[in-house]
């Protein structure tokens, strides 16, 4: 019983002493770690509005093609009446 209780005692002291201590963070380790998260965020940001473009951009350019020439065409039929 005895050596139980120096055993336990000991395993005790022991975990006690393993303990990681938690490391104060700075203010510079924040706003490093806040830039950080930022910057990744701002990167799939961008990612995704280049694919909204892409996407977009063939369907608006067509329109506005088509809204150009239909007009050419207008104004050279306008021309061609006078």
């Amino acid at each position: 019983m005895n050596k139980m209780a120096v055993f336990l005692v000991a395993a005790l002291v022991t975990l006690a002493c393993c303990k990681a201590k938690k490391k104060a963070i700075t203010q510079s380790r924040i706003d490093a770690k806040v830039d950080s998260l930022v910057a990744i965020k701002m990167e799939e940001i961008n990612m995704q509005a280049m694919e909204d473009l892409d996407r977009r951009m063939s369907i608006e350019v067509k329109a506005k093609a088509d809204s150009i020439v239909q007009a050419a065409l207008a104004d050279s039929t306008a021309k061609q009446n006078n």
